[in-house]
């Protein structure tokens, strides 16, 4: 088997690896129920191994079969570049861009703890569930609080310079005296006369 090459493995081909590794038990799920040929066993990523339709649950199988899979890989990295696979502790995110694949090849990182995003920080999650801390955005709060302060300054210098300009303006009061008020000196007439008429009937 070893002297084909891993391009023109069949499933048959890929069940014989898996059991010369010690992974019997995972034949039938990979190479009877999802087919798994060469090209995709090249592919395989420790995040295919997690999760559907896959979904191993033994830990030492995931890591020790990712293990074997990495230096099948390395052994055939012309054949992974020429098909585009990425190696090397990248994975693909569901949107297509590349994510730093925090399980796979990155030794400083712990990736079988249970991990969970701090309260009151903003992070963003891995598709392995580990999370990254984002750049803290400003909050909302101080927004509003220097969003006021512009406010206020604008406001106070529109006004004085309103009631600059408007002081400028105002005509002479010598010249042009202010127009009577008709409606206070008509009330301030009928005051004076019920408290005439009123001073009149008390003599």
């Amino acid at each position: 088997m070893t002297q084909l090459s891993v391009r023109h493995w069949t499933p048959k081909y890929v069940a014989r690896w898996l059991k010369e590794e010690g992974f019997c038990d995972y034949v039938d799920l990979l190479c009877n129920k999802h087919r798994l040929d060469g090209t995709s066993l090249l592919a395989l990523s420790e995040y295919d191994l997690r999760s559907p339709p896959l979904e191993l649950k033994v830990l030492g199988d995931i890591k020790r079969l990712m293990m074997s899979i990495r230096k099948l890989q390395k052994q055939n990295i012309d054949l992974l570049e020429e098909l585009g696979v990425p190696f090397g502790g990248l994975s693909p995110s569901s949107s297509g861009s590349n994510l730093e694949w925090l399980c796979n090849g990155d030794p400083g990182r712990d990736c079988d703890s249970t991990n969970t995003a701090p309260v009151g920080e903003e992070y963003q999650q891995y598709t392995n569930g580990k999370y990254k801390q984002q750049m803290r955005r400003l909050d909302p709060e101080y927004w509003k609080t220097v969003l006021s302060s512009v406010y206020v300054v604008f406001v106070f210098g529109f006004t004085s310079f309103v009631m600059v300009i408007v002081h400028e303006r105002v005509p002479d009061m010598r010249t042009y005296p202010p127009l009577p008020d008709i409606f206070l000196d008509r009330l301030v007439l009928a005051n004076l006369d019920y408290a005439i008429k009123k001073s009149t009937d008390q003599v």
